[in-house]
């Protein structure tokens, strides 16, 4: 709606040759306009006009966040490596007398011999694109020998994890992301699993023992299946990636977290190292 200025009128009187004569005068109020910074103004763009570099056309990110993952045959072989003394692993004393015969050690750092680094996650977290269907097949946390079996391990948001207890002996599933509680149920001897899904892919969900204080496991929600455990000797091996250049973060529990940038083609597999110091 248009609105109109106000104005304001002035009158003069004149004596010219013994006659009055009146003047008058308007004068309009200009409507002030808000200014513009022509650099911040929005810019038209004529139809069919390309984005200038770096800016991605209107919906493109979306429409490559929600297409289908593309599975390839590129191949990420790597080692871990532990630089520096090794912790002991201090013997678990426990008065339950089920898991005092486990002859159990403390296993948040465990070292080879050659040094390599086991149960570190290494998983892409740049690089890949569109969404993955979980895996058909359960991923399994068995609490067995006093102990969460594997300790670290990843699956994909929606996969069901059947969590067990193999021993004669309770223990308490108590899992946290961040400092939240995700679920605290007990577990008795011969109670069948519990089966668990999480949806937040890039979490770290955190198992422990609220009986047995040592037992802890991880389960990281990875964003895509490209994803790996160190094994003993510090080894990993990611596969069926397609050809690009990805980012790697390995993480362990204790030492933190490394990050290394990898271009995988789908010829010659591609290589990462990982370095920890200290514990």
């Amino acid at each position: 709606m248009s609105i109109p200025s106000p104005r304001a009128s002035l009158a003069f009187i004149v004596v010219t040759g013994g006659a009055l004569v009146v003047l008058g005068l308007g004068v309009a109020c200009k409507k002030t306009e808000p200014r513009t910074d022509p650099q911040t103004a929005p810019q038209a763009q004529a139809p069919g006009a390309v984005p200038p570099a770096g800016t991605a056309a209107p919906g493109t990110a979306a429409a490559a966040a929600n297409a289908p993952g593309v599975l390839g045959k590129g191949v990420i072989r790597g080692t871990v490596h532990f630089t520096g003394k090794a912790p002991e692993a201090k013997p678990i004393t426990t008065p339950d007398p089920f898991c005092a015969r486990q002859a159990l050690k403390e296993e948040e750092v465990v070292v080879a011999p050659g040094g390599g680094l086991k149960n570190v996650l290494i998983r892409v977290t740049k690089g890949a694109t569109g969404t993955y269907d979980a895996p058909k097949a359960d991923a399994v946390v068995d609490q067995s020998g006093c102990v969460y079996r594997p300790r670290v391990q990843a699956v994909m948001p929606g996969q069901t994890v059947q969590i067990k207890n193999s021993d004669q002996t309770l223990h308490n599933v108590h899992t946290y992301k961040g400092a939240s509680t995700v679920f605290n149920q007990a577990q008795i001897p011969g109670m069948g699993p519990m089966s668990k899904t999480f949806s937040d892919g890039g979490q770290i969900i955190k198992f422990k023992c609220d009986v047995h204080p040592w037992m802890t496991g991880y389960v990281a929600v990875a964003t895509n299946p490209f994803f790996a455990v160190s094994a003993a000797d510090g080894s990993f091996a990611i596969d069926k990636l397609p050809a690009g250049t990805y980012t790697l973060e390995a993480w362990h529990e204790r030492l933190g977290s490394r990050t290394a940038d990898v271009t995988v083609t789908e010829t010659d597999p591609a290589k990462a190292t990982f370095d920890f110091t200290g514990a």
